[in-house]
């Protein structure tokens, strides 16, 4: 039996309650153990805690863990105005259903703040401040400090909410007539770097919104972000890309794509995103580039110095992409660091399609080595590899999902916990529990993978697995800016399950993250949920 929620919910009321209901379960009181039964992950814990009735009381309320329940009650506890700031924080974030659920119970309160407003669309409210107050326009203020065009752009109802987002736009168009900054930013942090997040940004590369994005460009937004003029020496100080080209590109509607090459972004920058557009299979994004002038050839020192079709090849992208590097002038005997040219990449992979595409246009005799590494990845029989398998075949074949292939490379020698030649090289057994692909998870398990060994960003494969689930956004691994809900449906539950029954993983000491599915996974093997 579930219950309503109170008018005025107490925390302090339902603590006792858990607390009360903890000590019946303790005594064999049947109505306690019947609400377990109904209402735990788990049914009965062996060795039930305080934790495991508070989450039987939260769920009897309608809600999916104790932390989601509290943060309910003391939000509903807070004066409007901060309950407001609250849903503003939300909205501009990931964390959009928590914005939900405080505006399903109080509609008006998106009316409440001038902040809000605008990233709520409500245009009527954003008149009526303005009116009294002109210079608003361009005053930060609001939980995050920003601007009010700031609000409007970054707003996450532009990804999920066709209603609101025509209003929105209508507020970001009245704000602009009226003089806001189409350059408005803020700075943010990533692996300990600085980076700039415009408006523009939050237009074309979040909320991939073409009208949005050509509003803000024809009110003079920088596709350059304002930032220096890259130096091909120093990536870091002056980065190659700007975060609103490399991000578009990562969506498969090119509408915005297309508005910010036709803005005149840096040569360099062009060039350098047509890296990151090749990690999807896009040919419109791909051909988009290449006619504004991207250098097939250009390449990057920190992925071993592969020039573009070198990266197609890798990422196995259609003979149609692979053809327009190829008639923009992409060099096909083109060497990487390792000494491969794309011809002898395709053979590897075992792409006989793209293997002949790059021998029509006259390619240097790929190896027997190579050859043999191909028809293991085709599934042919082959003889074992005189030098070491190099890692990027094993985690292509872990992408992929493709076990036979996995058993094939280490067979054949490759180190089954060798990590990939990206910029923040990664194993085989993390690519495939990010990307939630079960079949390789248990291959690589059963062939010794080290399930404890940590990512540059901190995470074990349980970790690598329980972040993917919310976190991975396309059959690509990506893109990083969208909402947890678009999150594919991969095998993540399963993964965990296994890493956690069968490969012994070490448990979080808190649920933090993860898709609900992978949340109850972790419940039902006694894992507390976060505060």
């Amino acid at each position: 039996m579930s219950q309503s929620v109170p008018q005025r919910p107490n925390l302090e009321f339902d603590r006792k309650q858990a607390k009360s209901l903890l000590e019946a379960l303790s005594r064999g009181d049947p109505e306690a153990v019947r609400r377990f039964a109904e209402h735990h992950p788990r049914g009965l814990p062996s060795e039930p805690r305080l934790t495991d009735a508070q989450l039987v009381v939260a769920r009897e309320y309608g809600f999916p863990s104790w932390p989601a329940w509290k943060t309910f009650v003391e939000t509903r506890g807070l004066d409007r105005k901060r309950q407001a700031a609250v849903v503003l924080r939300a909205v501009c974030s990931n964390d959009i259903a928590r914005a939900r659920v405080l505006l399903q119970s109080d509609p008006a309160l998106s009316r409440e703040d001038f902040y809000l407003a605008c990233a709520c669309g409500e245009i009527e409210v954003v008149e009526a401040h303005i009116s009294r107050d002109p210079a608003l326009v361009n005053r930060a203020g609001g939980v995050n400090e920003w601007e009010p065009i700031q609000y409007a752009c970054f707003s996450r109802w532009l990804r999920c909410d066709p209603a609101r987002t025509e209003r929105i736009v209508a507020v970001v168009r009245r704000l602009l007539e009226l003089g806001a900054n189409p350059n408005a930013f803020h700075m943010t942090t990533w692996m300990d770097e600085p980076w700039k997040e415009t408006v523009l940004f939050a237009a074309s590369g979040i909320a991939n919104h073409p009208v949005l994005t050509r509003l803000l460009l024809e009110a003079g937004a920088d596709v350059n972000e304002q930032l220096p003029e890259p130096d091909p020496k120093d990536p870091k100080v002056s980065p190659w890309g700007t975060e609103v080209l490399y991000h578009t590109c990562e969506f498969r509607h090119t509408a915005c794509l297309r508005l910010l090459l036709e803005a005149g972004p840096r040569p360099l920058c062009v060039s350098y995103c047509l890296a990151r557009a090749l990690d999807f299979e896009n040919p419109e994004a791909a051909h988009l580039f290449l006619a504004h002038g991207a250098d097939p050839n250009f390449q990057v020192p920190w992925a071993e110095n592969r020039t573009h079709l070198h990266r197609a090849v890798q990422n196995g992208r259609s003979s149609g992409i692979v053809g327009a590097l190829l008639r923009a002038g992409a060099d096909p005997l083109a060497r990487d660091a390792a000494g491969l040219t794309p011809y002898q990449i395709a053979v590897r992979y075992g792409q006989e399609d793209l293997a002949g595409l790059l021998e029509s246009h006259g390619t240097v005799e790929a190896t027997s080595e190579d050859r043999i590494l191909g028809f293991l990845m085709q599934g042919k029989d082959a003889a074992t590899c005189e030098s070491p398998v190099h890692p990027d075949l094993l985690c292509a074949a872990a992408r992929s999902s493709d076990a036979a292939a996995i058993a094939r490379l280490i067979r054949a020698g490759a180190e089954i916990d060798a990590c990939d030649s990206g910029q923040y090289g990664v194993p085989p057994l993390h690519w495939a529990a990010w990307r939630g692909r079960f079949d390789a998870v248990r291959a690589l398990i059963e062939h010794g993978a080290d399930i404890h060994w940590e990512n540059p960003y901190g995470g074990d494969a349980l970790g690598t697995a329980i972040h993917g689930s919310a976190n991975c956004f396309d059959v690509d691994g990506g893109p990083a800016m969208r909402l947890p809900e678009e999150a594919v449906k991969g095998d993540y539950p399963q993964i965990v399950e296994y890493l956690i029954s069968v490969a012994g993983a070490r448990l979080p000491e808190k649920i933090l993250g993860g898709s609900a599915a992978v949340q109850e996974v972790l419940r039902r093997h006694g894992v507390a949920d976060g505060e």
